[in-house]
């Protein structure tokens, strides 16, 4: 039996955007990282490994290749994301299970 991964995108920090723009930001940013990954599975293998690495974790070679992708992905789709809408201290905060 195949487990669904759900990820989930909020934009943080935004006050006073309106809830379309900000909803269409998150829609972005999503649409974005997902263009990187083959799948739900190598996306949420990536966002692991870099989450283990800024914990400070030892991570092998393998688990580094995809921290980096990672942070490729999540750089472009945060460019996307912020794409046409200007909000001060603004984050992207990605959560998967």
């Amino acid at each position: 039996m195949e487990v669904a991964i759900v990820i989930e995108v909020t934009l943080q920090d935004c006050t006073g955007i309106d809830l379309s723009l900000k909803e269409r930001a998150e829609a972005r940013f999503q649409r974005e990282i997902e263009k990187f990954f083959p799948d739900e599975q190598s996306m949420l293998d990536a966002w692991r490994a870099y989450a283990d690495a800024a914990e400070g974790g030892e991570i092998n070679q393998e688990q580094e290749r995809h921290a980096r992708i990672w942070l490729k992905a999540f750089d472009k789709a945060r460019q996307a994301g912020f794409q046409g809408i200007s909000v001060e201290e603004a984050y992207f905060d990605v959560r998967m299970s």
